[in-house]
């Protein structure tokens, strides 16, 4: 064999050496990736049971007639600035003191009278000043029995990347204390309805 080719022969080797070791440091690498994918959206759900027939609890989570059950427990006030509560209606939402946020605003943008069930994206404030590209509540109402029904809500949310700390603002919590006191007040109406004499 030639000098110039033992040279050569010898090149490959050496490239060949140098490659196979390379390999596992990009695997490894691209594991590493893997492992560290930020998650950035996500959904979040609850539901509860609630002693009124479906169509009765349908009829405060389904319209305006919700302000008046959650304020002033749950929210200091709440604004309607466009609408009467149906797809387009715009509610302004002021928390008290010590909330995340101080305020924002929501648009109903979808409402199902026959399956009961509405959805609301926050318009203005809120989590989108928060680095939240969506933030969406959804309403449910399913019948359980002729006297009960099962309410659920769902957040669905999407965060950019450089605010991914704050995800943690979408918490359920505040929207589980809406169904309490919607399944208080229609408890609380069904006593009264069964203790009111007949005239």
């Amino acid at each position: 064999m030639s000098p110039l080719k033992v040279l050569m022969y010898g090149l490959f080797i050496f490239i060949h050496a140098v490659a196979c070791k390379a390999e596992p440091h990009k695997l490894a690498d691209q594991s590493q990736q893997a492992a560290i994918k930020v998650i950035t959206s996500g959904k979040l759900s609850a539901e509860m049971e609630v002693k009124a027939p479906a169509r009765e609890a349908w009829d405060i989570f389904g319209t305006l007639k919700l302000i008046d059950v959650v304020v002033p427990s749950i929210f200091k006030e709440i604004k309607v600035l466009k609408g009467d509560g149906g797809v387009g209606t715009i509610l302004d939402l002021i928390f008290y003191p010590g909330a995340p946020f101080s305020s924002y605003e929501e648009r109903i943008h979808k409402v199902d009278e026959r399956e009961m069930s509405k959805e609301i994206d926050v318009y203005r404030g809120g989590f989108l000043d928060v680095g939240f590209n969506m933030f969406r509540i959804r309403w449910d109402v399913k019948p359980k029995s002729k006297t009960s029904c099962i309410a659920k809500v769902t957040l669905e949310f999407d965060v950019k990347e450089d605010s991914v700390a704050n995800i943690s603002y979408a918490s359920i919590q505040p929207f589980i204390g809406m169904m309490k006191a919607v399944a208080n007040y229609l408890a609380k109406n069904q006593k009264s309805l069964q203790h009111t004499p007949n005239i």
